[in-house]
């Protein structure tokens, strides 16, 4: 029971984080394509992991965190585009 509330509330900070990313892009006038997130948010932890094959537990941890960052990013941005384009 725990382990899932932890599960939720980490999804629940990793929401508001990534809601926060895209609002201050907007702000400042930068727009990522939606496809750049998705690439990223593998890649953040494939590239790491090729060079560096040995890496601690906690500095992978904060790429996996990037990298729910960066996923539920593109599915924003993929939701928003959907609403644009009315599909």
């Amino acid at each position: 029971m725990l382990y899932w509330l932890l599960v939720f509330i980490g999804f629940i900070i990793l929401l508001v984080a990534s809601n926060f990313l895209l609002k201050f892009l907007k702000q400042h006038g930068i727009k990522i394509n939606r496809w750049v997130w998705a690439a990223a948010s593998f890649l953040v932890v494939i590239i790491p992991k090729v060079i560096f094959p040995k890496m601690g537990t906690p500095v992978t941890i904060v790429l996996l965190a990037f990298c729910g960052v960066f996923a539920i990013n593109f599915m924003t941005e993929q939701h928003q585009w959907m609403i644009d384009k009315k599909i």
